[in-house]
């Protein structure tokens, strides 16, 4: 399934004077509930996530330094790669998407849709 893994490839640029180093990062599923990220840059493991129920959707944000997963409850949880924090962000989710090119998300329960 195509949402059982997630690349972001960027290769080094000047932005607004300020060298940016090449980002390559790869979020995948080693089992139902066991979630890498390598950085293949650095040929390096970035995180490995374990949770405690089967995952169903993931993605990384457009600079990897975040990734947002659905578990099959659809609970709806956002890790931070920087800080090897996870958060859950919402319950029942039924829908979820970065927003391109940000670091916005949208996401849909049974009664809301949340930005964040």
């Amino acid at each position: 399934s195509p949402h059982f893994i997630s690349c972001r490839l960027n290769d080094a640029r000047t932005d607004k004077g300020v060298e940016v180093a090449e980002n390559k990062k790869i979020a995948y599923l080693m089992d139902f509930q066991t979630i890498r990220v390598m950085d293949l840059v650095k040929e390096i493991e970035v995180a490995t996530i374990n949770h405690e129920s089967k995952v169903d959707w993931l993605e990384l944000n457009p600079s990897a330094s975040k990734l947002l997963f659905r578990d099959r409850e659809r609970n709806l949880h956002l890790y931070d790669t920087n800080t090897q924090q996870r958060t859950t962000l919402l319950n029942y989710c039924s829908y979820v998407q970065w927003v391109p090119a940000s670091d916005v998300v949208v996401a849909q329960n049974r009664d809301n849709l949340c930005v964040w």
